[in-house]
């Protein structure tokens, strides 16, 4: 049996790295918090506790995957949030003001990307834009959170699939099933479509897109439009999960998101990733918040555990990133020269970044 050489590991440690340390985190906490930890109960209780970062990662990672990271994201929540309470307030339908709230998110979405493409760093964009968020939302509610609002239960309170284990009905939350919805939705985007391909592409290498023939900063204004939208849904949860919306924005979770993104071995520049990765990371960072509450350890070591993970994470993904590109270069110089490929007219190929096929191409210059 061949052994497996130093590159085939290190594609094997960025692809699973972050399962096997879910999986030696779970255990490792299920005997360290025996009975509590390892349980159903605890278990639901872990994913309810992720959803909202959970939320926050997609929105920040879909920023990234087109090649932007969106600090904006706890601002364009509050917002959204703070919409949909007005409208439920003045008697509107719930899904009137979840619709009102996801246009909020794309609104600012798309003023992020407007700036943007104008040539304006888009970190300090992104920062302008929450402030701006977060003073308007503080305009609309005049302070104080907003509360007496209702129809927000089946996102917030209800569980799903309930069973009684132990006299206590226990259930996947109505919160994760919003993530559930979310994350499954783009993840066929990104790994099924030719959209999907385009848009990681344009984080990766946008002028490659545009010599394909695709307008680039399409696909860039889409990244930014789907954060938005996302921050949005993390909005609309949050003040579902608290039944109250306010106008202070949750920057805590924007570095829960940001750790998990990194977590998950999301380059920063944009390009690559998974968001099923994403989601995983998220459940970590719950794992470890609430391993400290059973305990009964001070929650202020969540908050510093959360952000050692971040610097952690990213220094990882940096060697791990060298390492590969090391590996890859060794392999190509000592590999053979490649034998002349022949074309096949009788066999074109699809390319996903352009709008024709190599065969119709060829087609056209033969004509």
């Amino acid at each position: 049996m061949r052994k497996p050489d130093t590159l085939s590991l290190l594609v094997f440690a960025r692809s699973w790295g972050i399962v096997i340390l879910f999986v030696a985190l779970f255990g490792a906490f299920s005997a360290w918090g025996a009975p509590i930890f390892g349980t159903f109960a605890n278990f639901s209780l872990i994913l309810g506790g992720a959803s909202l970062a959970t939320l926050f990662a997609a929105a920040i990672a879909m920023g990234v995957f087109s090649g932007a990271l969106d600090l904006s994201v706890p601002g364009i929540a509050a917002i959204s949030g703070v919409v949909l309470a007005k409208a439920l307030l003045v008697h509107q339908s719930v899904w009137v003001g979840i619709i009102l709230a996801l246009i909020t998110g794309a609104v600012f979405g798309l003023v992020n990307a407007f700036f943007t493409l104008k040539g304006l760093n888009p970190l300090a964009v992104t920062i302008g834009t929450l402030s701006v968020t977060s003073g308007l939302a503080a305009v609309v509610t005049n302070g104080p959170p907003l509360f007496g609002f209702k129809g927000l239960e089946f996102i917030g309170s209800q569980q799903y699939f309930a069973t009684k284990i132990n006299g206590t009905m226990v259930g996947l939350p109505g919160p994760f099933m919003v993530v559930l919805l979310v994350y499954v939705v783009f993840t066929i985007f990104l790994t099924q479509t030719r959209g999907g391909a385009r848009f990681l592409a344009a984080g990766g290498n946008a002028e490659a897109l545009r010599r394909s023939g695709v307008n680039a900063n399409l696909y860039k204004m889409l990244g930014f439009v789907i954060s938005g939208i996302l921050a949005a849904v993390g909005g609309i949860v949050t003040t579902a999960f608290t039944s109250q919306a306010s106008a202070l924005p949750a920057t805590n979770q924007l570095f829960t998101g940001l750790t998990a993104v990194a977590l998950s071995g999301i380059s920063l520049a944009g390009g690559r990733g998974s968001l099923p990765k994403v989601f995983v990371g998220s459940v970590i960072i719950s794992e470890i918040a609430s391993i400290l509450v059973i305990k009964n350890i001070q929650p202020f070591w969540g908050t510093v555990i959360t952000g050692a993970l971040l610097i952690f994470a990213l220094y990882v993904e940096l060697v791990i990133q060298k390492a590969v590109s090391k590996q890859v270069v060794q392999h190509r110089s000592a590999a053979p020269a490649p034998a002349p490929a022949v074309a096949s007219a009788a066999m074109p190929t699809t390319n996903y970044l352009s709008n024709t096929t190599d065969g119709a191409a060829t087609e056209k210059k033969d004509a």
